[in-house]
């Protein structure tokens, strides 16, 4: 990363294995691969500061001198005691982890203003990261607060609602890949060969340090948690909140450490997969057709075994949940306790009450909290069908529609239909793309021919000079 700096550096950064001090914030040592914190000194008692947001943890966080924090005033998110959504369960102390108050309505703000605020710190200009949603949306409204530029590296299966937040916000998105593994290696290579920050979260060790902070608000606003039921991808969620406890252990604000419910998709697994089978439940499938969960399709984690050295594994428990059901419970959540979350998070309660049934593990007394990352408004998409788009967002939603179909014929020339849906990787209907070309055709900015059965559209001369207008 050649990044050069205007002032002194003074977070630095240690592989927890063989000890080698770094200044670039990488989670996975170069030389033994092993997890890389950053230097924080140990405290002997729990205090918070006057900073804003998560930075009243300031003593438990990297030292970023205080001109150079960048905040929202993210965290500090509620913890709803969701009476309903237990009754239906047969449980009696559920808590919800409403991440969905932070500033871009996730968690992953907790990650972007440590992150924006190290890139300030150290001079950089510009950051970069692979994202399929959340991430980017916090990245780039942070980096926007801090006058820096974001560059956003999206899968095809991103969520368009959450593009729609990075493009608010300023920030430069290219698509690149299918799944998100493929835009972090081209992430990766920006890093690289433009020396750009390396802003994602799995690359990037300051993520840990501010996705602890829930485990520490969780100890301030309950007095005993039994249970902490936690949807995966990565894992970096459940590898920063596993450290989060130790640390308050250590310090002796816990007694001890929340047992852990991992909920994942059926169809990616990684972390349920390597517990004990007798601690894992699955959730009997309605067809042999499945279907990834969006935000928990990480199939192979590079964090695997920093999570593993974490797990408490005679205390942690497994869930692999189906699509349907997660989509399921987006209902079910915001029908109970009027909170609207997104289907990653859903899988949670789903999971949850799987797991109720199927087991004796939980019992109804104990203290159980459930993680709720991100709101369902950042993927109105997967909730909606084609009409009621057209009768509450048709004009706004067509505009963009329109505009994305025009830059795809100006990157890549002549294309047919299918494959212009396919480029885009929306959430809408092949269909719905034809209906937005003969409407642009109409229009006069792209133009069509048969080449034989196929209809080829391309820009004419002023649908290039409207692509151009709206860049």
């Amino acid at each position: 990363m050649k990044i050069t700096l205007k002032r002194k550096n003074n977070v630095k950064f240690r592989c927890t294995k063989c000890g080698r001090t770094f200044t670039r914030p990488s989670i996975r040592c170069p030389y033994c691969s092993s997890l890389v914190r950053a230097e924080i000194p140990k405290q002997k008692e729990f205090k918070l500061t006057k900073h804003p947001g998560i930075w009243k943890f300031s003593n438990y966080l990297p030292k970023i001198p205080s001109e150079n924090i960048v905040s929202l005033d993210e965290g500090f998110t509620p913890l709803i005691k969701a009476k309903n959504f237990a009754s239906l369960i047969k449980l009696e102390n559920v808590f919800i982890k409403d991440e969905t108050r932070n500033p871009t309505g996730s968690f992953r703000d907790r990650v972007a203003t440590l992150i924006v605020s190290h890139a300030k710190h150290i001079g950089a200009k510009k950051l970069v990261c692979a994202t399929d949603g959340n991430l980017g949306a916090s990245v780039s409204a942070y980096s926007a607060k801090a006058g820096l530029k974001c560059v956003a590296v999206v899968p095809s299966n991103a969520d368009y609602g959450k593009i729609l937040q990075m493009e608010a916000f300023g920030a430069e998105i290219y698509e690149y890949g299918k799944i998100i593994d493929e835009a972090v290696v081209k992430a990766k290579e920006l890093v690289l060969s433009e020396g750009i920050y390396e802003a994602t979260a799995e690359e990037n060790t300051l993520s840990i340090e501010g996705l602890k902070t829930i485990a520490y608000e969780l100890a301030m606003q309950l007095n005993r948690i039994d249970w902490l039921v936690i949807p995966a991808g990565s894992g970096l969620t459940l590898l920063s909140t596993l450290i989060g406890f130790n640390e308050l252990v250590n310090i002796g604000i816990l007694k001890r450490k929340p047992k852990i419910l991992v909920v994942q998709s059926n169809v990616c697994s990684p972390i349920v997969d390597s517990l004990k089978q007798d601690n894992v439940v699955n959730e009997k499938e309605a067809s042999i057709v499945k279907k990834h969960i969006p935000g928990l399709d990480v199939c192979k984690t590079p964090l695997l075994k920093h999570i593993l050295q974490y797990l408490d594994y005679a205390n942690t428990y497994g869930v692999r949940i189906t699509y349907t059901s997660a989509l399921n419970y987006v209902s079910i959540v915001a029908k109970s306790e009027g909170l609207f979350i997104e289907p990653a998070g859903a899988a949670a309660f789903a999971g949850l009450a799987v797991f109720a049934r199927k087991t004796e593990n939980i019992s109804k007394s104990e203290n159980i909290v459930v993680l709720a990352p991100a709101t369902g408004l950042k993927v109105p998409l997967t909730y909606s069908k084609e009409p009621s788009r057209r009768k509450y967002g048709s004009r706004l939603a067509g505009l963009s529609t329109k505009a994305l179909i025009l830059n795809v014929l100006r990157e890549h020339g002549e294309m047919h239909g299918y494959k212009i849906w396919k480029t885009l990787g929306l959430s809408v209907s092949v269909q719905a793309i034809y209906q937005h070309l003969e409407e642009l055709e109409r229009a006069g900015l792209v133009e069509s021919k048969k080449v034989g059965k196929k209809k080829l559209y391309k820009l004419t001369k002023k649908g290039y000079e409207v692509v151009l207008a709206l860049k």
